[in-house]
């Protein structure tokens, strides 16, 4: 479970740091419990993110199962998609 105010804060994070993948080892400093990784927002297709920024979306992740895959649930959450929004 990744809490809603703690997305609230990776948002705020990655929009004063830029939205690029230069932001994710940053992350990993701030929130070492939760596991990041980094897209560009054009390479999604379907899913919805739960937070949308000036530099990037937050989108959360399920590692439960076998697969990992997008979820709308932070309930769910194991980790956190950070994507890139084109300029």
């Amino acid at each position: 479970m990744i809490a809603p105010s703690v997305l609230d804060e990776i948002l705020v994070f990655v929009n004063a740091q830029g939205g690029s993948a230069d932001v994710v080892p940053k992350l990993r400093e701030q929130w070492a419990s939760i596991h990041f990784t980094h897209c560009f927002e054009d390479e999604l297709c379907l899913e919805k993110p739960v937070r949308e920024g000036d530099t990037a979306n937050v989108y959360v992740v399920d590692g439960s199962e076998h697969c990992m895959k997008i979820t709308s649930d932070p309930d769910f959450a194991t980790g956190v998609l950070i994507a890139e929004l084109s300029e």
